[in-house]
């Protein structure tokens, strides 16, 4: 296993114990979210995508992610109906299953596992699969929830979502044949180099083994179904 990854782990159980132990709460989570979410993470997709050329065949990979989970959203709707499920845990069934959670699990490690090119890959696979949480995925947790949302702030903060930003800017850059230039890359470096352990550290604080604990059954179902179900 890479240190780096050990180091991941190591950051995530601390996560954990501090949350289980009280020390730090919601708050303080959802802070160190945001900064990963509209810092870190885009200094990561610029750095990263920066330095990796892209294949010609890149496109297949944001409509892999659309093959892969319209089939699994399908599947889980239909296993929820068939399981009886009050409506919401239903919604909540076939969004979990149906949703990927690349910020804080899966860039940082494939990033530490496989480096940058690995990650390039991930963040154009999630570019499909984000697509879908905004349009198919959304429409359905509207339908599923009790409360009616307006489509316009969704699209607001989908539009002015900072990862959207610096992939379009960053592909924008690279499929016209530049870089960035490296006094921006000297800046973002210290921010990208943050990702990994916070998103790692802020993962672990949003563990609730109460919430395990009540929905143990049905989540490891739900995770049976998302690796396995498919595969036929």
């Amino acid at each position: 296993m890479p240190s780096s990854l050990q180091i991941f782990i190591a950051i995530f159980v601390i996560g954990i114990l501090l949350r289980a132990l009280a020390v730090l709460t919601n708050t303080p989570a959802e802070r160190l979210a945001t900064f990963v979410f509209s810092v870190s993470l885009p200094s990561t997709i610029l750095v990263s995508l920066d330095r990796v050329p892209l294949a010609s065949t890149a496109w297949k990979l944001p409509l892999a992610a659309c093959l892969i989970t319209l089939p699994i959203v399908v599947g889980s709707w239909q296993l929820a109906r068939l399981l009886q499920l009050p409506r919401q845990t239903q919604g909540g069934f076939v969004l979990t299953t149906g949703s990927i959670n690349s910020v804080y699990f899966a860039f940082p490690v494939i990033l530490a596992t496989f480096g940058e090119e690995g990650l390039t890959q991930a963040v154009l696979f999630d570019l499909g699969q984000t697509m879908l949480t905004l349009t198919v995925l959304y429409g359905l947790a509207v339908w599923h929830g009790t409360q009616s949302a307006a489509p316009r702030p969704t699209a607001i903060r989908f539009l002015s979502s900072p990862p959207l930003w610096a992939l379009v800017c960053i592909l924008f850059v690279k499929f016209s044949g530049h870089h960035l230039p490296p006094w921006l890359l000297e800046v973002l470096k210290p921010l990208h180099v943050t990702t990994t352990p916070l998103a790692s550290f802020v993962l672990g604080l949003w563990i609730s083994f109460s919430a395990i604990r009540r929905t143990a059954r049905l989540t490891i179902l739900g995770s049976a179904w998302r690796r396995y179900g498919c595969l036929d």
